[in-house]
C-alpha cells in the first residue's frame, strides 16, 4: 500500500487553455522550462549559459555595424573622387529629376569654384557673375562683372569664366571691351579684362587689364597664360597671377606672325600638364612654372592637340600625321591617327587611345606600340575605372581599356549630337523616347543594362559634368539635374 504523498512534494497545477493566448499564468508559477531548482550557484549556472550567446550576437552586431560604415565611408571617398574629376558626375543613386535652372549666357557660363556653381548671364543693363548652392539653386552672391554693350554698331562684350582646378576657390572671368565695327581696323584694339572672385563669397580679389592685343587666353591653376601679339607681329607669351595681373614670367617668340593681310590664323596656346604649348609658324614649348623653352620645332604650322593623360600632348600636321610629346614638352615619338582628347579622364588608364578612322587604337605611351585595336565609327569621349566610353552621333557604348573589347554598344535609332557624360558606375545619355522627344537614360558601365530613365528637359544642347553636378545646357538656361 503506497503512502501519502507529502505535502511539501506536492505542487500546484495550472490548467491553461491553449486556444486563449490572453491566457495569464500566476506570478508563482516557474515558467515550463524552469525545473524550480533553487539550489545555490542554479541562477548563476543559467546565467553562465546565456552569456557566451549573448556576447557572440551582440559581437556579430557589432561587426556588421563597422562593416556597414566602412562600406559607406569607401562609398563616400569613391563619390568624392569622382567628383573632382573634371567632366564626370557625381554617381547618382537613381533616376535624377531638375533641382534648378538659371539664365546663362555664352560658352563659359558655368564653372564650379569652393564647392559653388558659378553662372555668368548677360542681363539688360549688364553680365552679372553669380554664386548657386548647387542643391537648390539658391543664389549665395552676385557680383556684376562690366556693363553690356550700348548702342547699334558695337562689337559685343562676352564675359567668359575658365574653369579652375577642382580644389580651387577663385573665380576667374575675361572679356574684351567693346569698340565700333565699322572702320575699327584703324582703331587701337581695346584692352581685354581679368576679374578675380572668392568663389566662397564673391568678393572681389582684384582686377585687371591687359592692353595689347589677345591672341589666346589660359588659365593655369590660379594664375592665367595669356598671348599677345606686338607691334611688331611678334607674340609675347606671359603667365599672370590671377588676381591682380602680376607677370611672373614672359617669352617673347623670334619669329613673326604673317602680315595683318595674310591668311594665316593666329597663334594657339594649349596648357598640358607642366608645359604651355604656343603653336604658330612654329611649335615653342614653355615650362609652365618658369617660361622657359623646352623645345621649339621647325617652322611649318601644326595643329596642337592636347592636352593628353599624364601631361603629354601631340602635335599634328597634314601629311607628316601626329607627333606625340612627353611630359617635359619634348618629341617623343609618332603616333597613328589622332590622339583622343577626352571630356573626362580619371587616370585610370595606362595607354594612350588614338582615332584611326576606322576605328580606335590603345598604345603604350613609352614605346608607342599598338596595345589593341578597336573597329568602331565611334570616338572616345571618356575614360574611368579603365572602361573607355565611345559615342557617335547615333550610337554610344564601352570598351575595356586594357584589352580593347567592346563591352557593349546600344544604337540610338536617331542622332544626338551631344556626348554622354558618366558618373564612374553609369555611362548618362541622351536617347529617343519613342514619343519624339528624348529621355536621360542611365546604363550600367560595364554591361550596357538600362538601370532608369528620366525626362530630359527640352532644348537642351549638352551634358556636362560641372564640379560633380550634372548640368544640362539650352541656349540660354543651365538645367541642375540630380536626387532630390
Amino acid at each position: 500500500m503506497a503512502g501519502v504523498r507529502p505535502a511539501a512534494r506536492m505542487q500546484p497545477v495550472v490548467l491553461t487553455d491553449v486556444d486563449d493566448e490572453d491566457a495569464s499564468v500566476p506570478d508563482d508559477v516557474p515558467p515550463p522550462d524552469d525545473d524550480g531548482d533553487d539550489r545555490p550557484g542554479a541562477d548563476r549556472h543559467r546565467r553562465r549559459r546565456w552569456w557566451p550567446a549573448a556576447a557572440v550576437a551582440v559581437a556579430l552586431l557589432a561587426a556588421a555595424a563597422v562593416a556597414s560604415q566602412v562600406a559607406g565611408r569607401a562609398a563616400d571617398a569613391r563619390a568624392d573622387a569622382i567628383a573632382r574629376v573634371p567632366g564626370l558626375v557625381r554617381p547618382l543613386d537613381g533616376p535624377p529629376v531638375e533641382l534648378w535652372r538659371a539664365r546663362v549666357s555664352g560658352r563659359g557660363a558655368v564653372v564650379a569654384a569652393a564647392g559653388v556653381l558659378v553662372t555668368v548671364e548677360e542681363t539688360p543693363r549688364a553680365w552679372r557673375v553669380r554664386g548657386h548652392d548647387p542643391a537648390d539653386g539658391e543664389v549665395l552672391w552676385s557680383v556684376e562683372a562690366t556693363e553690356r554693350s550700348r548702342g547699334a554698331g558695337l562689337d559685343p562684350v562676352v564675359v567668359t569664366c575658365l574653369p579652375g582646378p577642382p580644389a580651387g576657390d577663385v573665380v576667374l572671368c575675361r572679356w574684351t571691351a567693346s569698340r565700333p565695327v565699322t572702320g575699327r581696323g584703324g582703331l587701337p584694339v581695346p584692352p581685354t579684362h581679368v576679374l578675380a572672385l572668392d568663389g566662397r563669397d564673391g568678393q572681389r580679389l582684384g582686377a585687371w587689364s591687359v592692353p595689347a592685343p589677345v591672341a589666346a587666353l589660359r588659365r593655369v591653376e590660379d594664375d592665367v597664360v595669356v598671348a599677345t601679339v606686338d607691334d611688331d607681329r611678334r607674340v609675347r607669351v606671359e603667365r599672370r597671377s590671377g588676381p591682380d595681373g602680376t607677370v611672373l614670367w614672359s617669352h617673347r617668340t623670334s619669329q613673326t606672325l604673317a602680315a595683318r593681310s595674310g591668311s594665316r590664323a593666329g597663334p594657339s596656346l594649349t596648357v598640358a600638364g607642366d608645359v604651355v604649348v604656343l603653336g604658330g609658324p612654329s611649335v615653342t614649348v614653355l615650362e609652365a612654372t618658369t617660361g622657359d623653352v623646352v623645345t621649339q620645332e621647325a617652322a611649318g604650322r601644326r595643329l596642337v592637340v592636347g592636352p593628353l593623360p599624364g601631361g603629354r600632348f601631340a602635335t599634328w600636321a597634314t601629311g607628316t600625321g601626329a607627333l606625340l610629346h612627353g611630359s617635359d614638352g619634348r618629341p617623343a615619338s609618332r603616333v597613328p591617327g589622332v590622339p583622343s582628347r577626352l571630356g573626362a579622364d580619371d587616370g585610370s588608364l595606362d595607354l594612350l587611345l588614338s582615332d584611326v578612322g576606322s576605328g580606335v587604337v590603345g598604345l603604350d605611351p613609352a614605346s608607342t606600340e599598338v596595345a589593341w585595336r578597336l573597329p568602331t565609327v565611334q570616338s572616345p569621349v571618356a575614360v574611368v575605372d579603365g572602361a573607355v566610353v565611345l559615342w557617335g552621333d547615333d550610337a554610344v557604348g564601352v570598351a575595356d581599356g586594357a584589352q580593347g573589347r567592346l563591352l557593349w554598344e546600344q544604337a540610338l535609332g536617331e542622332a544626338v549630337p551631344f556626348a554622354p557624360v558618366t558618373d564612374g558606375r553609369l555611362v548618362i545619355a541622351a536617347e529617343p523616347d519613342g514619343l519624339g522627344g528624348r529621355a536621360l537614360v542611365g546604363r550600367g558601365l560595364r554591361d550596357g543594362v538600362r538601370v532608369w530613365s528620366a525626362p530630359l528637359p527640352a532644348g537642351v544642347t549638352g551634358l556636362e559634368g560641372v564640379g560633380g553636378v550634372l548640368v544640362a545646357r539650352t541656349d540660354g538656361e543651365a538645367v541642375v539635374l540630380g536626387r532630390p
